[in-house]
């Protein structure tokens, strides 16, 4: 365990912290001492994972808890179909260890780069309409609390629930067991159609296949769709490959960002110069085929919309971002996904459509996102709280019909607010323990 005095910052290089204290705990015992130390300096306490949340969720200029060595599969049980993990473990590395014992995670996002404990908190997801956020998968996990004890919590317990998706706000989670199924393969088949035609038939199209997800440039009038089956076929031949196909583009949509920022109109001319071949179909592993390597550094907004809003918010963008005269290199990206249970959970209790916006790291480019959000806001959205957004606690409150429950048991396990800091208060207001009623 060290003890730092440094800038940490997120991993887009767009947010940065200097925590008074630094720790990178090896064990839980570790884990436990720290948040001791904390209550009793009168210190606040954060978590950082890899760092790819695009806001201040993990800053804190007080102690922070850096999970980056406090990793390891530490059990496969292939009878129950469960693995458990320290909080700091990359998926990747998850992935790699259950694919040895014949299992799988059943979805995951496109980052596999990210800390298990900081994909739950935040509510990271894949696509397909049958499949709930990753937190999902959770079937247990160790809480470190404000008093540095820890709770084992188990999926009988309504503290589950809250704490699947709880920003850091409830606790430190130590260890996590999710939920585990057979390995399997998939095929992914590409297409190209209208934009209009899609819109015109999203339900039926969020339903046409295991996963799906699809990519428009907004001065198009196409989109290109992604549909990932489930199937016993074996790996193509040279799939490894494909898994890379993405991460080249992310990186040409580097350089027409580059050329963009010079002369903004010229990103729709930098694509089509820059333009890669057509998607071939393929079978791949899974988790390979989920996720793609993400070197280039970007910003990122996502809201969770009702199914049946994300044609409207498609038309909507559609005719701001050609208003607006600017255009990211990146592509918007559209994914669904099933209702969840976790009272903060993006897609509690309805069925979702996921709407992304990419845009590079400068000021002019940011503005597209400031455009979106409210747009994507007055259609009901609900914004990814690992993602750029500006909405606030009186702007989310009334989206969410558990917010309430959720405060309730955050004020029993945090009374005086160790793990808040200025993010937190923003999009959840203050702990007042007074009000708060735990059962």
């Amino acid at each position: 365990m060290t003890d730092r005095r440094h800038i940490w910052q997120t991993w887009s290089r767009t947010v940065r912290c200097r925590p008074a204290r630094w720790i990178t705990p090896r064990v839980e015992g570790q884990l436990t001492e720290a948040v001791r130390t904390a209550a009793e300096q009168g210190l606040g306490v954060r978590v950082a994972g890899s760092g790819h949340s695009f806001n201040q969720l993990a800053c804190t200029e007080d102690m922070l808890l850096d999970l980056s060595g406090y990793t390891g599969v530490l059990d496969i049980d292939r009878r129950a179909a469960t693995v458990t993990v320290r909080g700091g473990t990359r998926l990747a590395e998850i992935n790699a260890a259950l694919d040895r014992a014949g299992l799988a995670l059943a979805n995951i996002g496109t980052l596999d780069a990210q800390t298990v404990a900081g994909a739950i908190s935040t509510g990271n997801h894949g696509t397909g309409i049958t499949h709930r956020p990753f937190s999902a998968q959770v079937s247990a996990l160790r809480l470190v609390t404000a008093e540095g004890a820890v709770l084992c919590v188990d999926e009988e317990s309504e503290l589950m629930r809250a704490a699947r998706t709880s920003l850091g706000t409830l606790g430190v989670i130590s260890t996590v067991t999710l939920r585990c199924v057979p390995r399997f393969n998939l095929r992914s088949v590409p297409g190209a159609e209208r934009l209009d035609g899609i819109l015109d038939r999203f339900e039926e199209w969020a339903h046409s296949a295991d996963h799906v997800s699809f990519n428009w440039l907004p001065w198009t009038e196409e989109a290109f769709t992604r549909a990932w089956h489930r199937t016993d076929e074996v790996p193509t031949r040279g799939a490894v490959r494909q898994r890379y196909a993405t991460t080249v583009d992310e990186m040409r949509c580097g350089l027409a960002g580059l050329a963009g920022h010079r002369r903004p109109a010229a990103v729709p001319w930098a694509k089509r110069l820059l333009a890669a071949g057509v998607p071939t179909e393929y079978v791949d592993a899974g988790h390979r085929v989920f996720s793609f390597p993400q070197p280039v550094r970007f910003l990122a907004l996502e809201h969770a919309l009702p199914l049946e809003n994300v044609p409207a918010a498609l038309r909507e963008l559609r005719v701001a971002l050609r208003r607006f005269g600017a255009y990211s290199p990146y592509s918007v990206l559209v994914r669904v996904g099933a209702a969840d249970d976790s009272p903060l959970s993006p897609v509690f209790g309805r069925l979702t459509g996921y709407v992304n916006l990419t845009v590079p790291r400068t000021a002019r480019y940011t503005e597209i996102l400031r455009t979106a959000e409210h747009l994507l806001r007055d259609l009901d959205g609900r914004p990814h709280w690992g993602k750029a957004h500006t909405a606030t606690a009186e702007v989310l409150r009334p989206r969410y019909p558990q917010w309430d429950r959720f405060q309730a048991i955050r004020g029993k396990l945090d009374p005086t607010g160790m793990f808040c800091n200025e993010y937190v208060g923003r999009v959840l207001g203050p702990v007042d323990a007074a009000q708060q009623v735990y059962a």
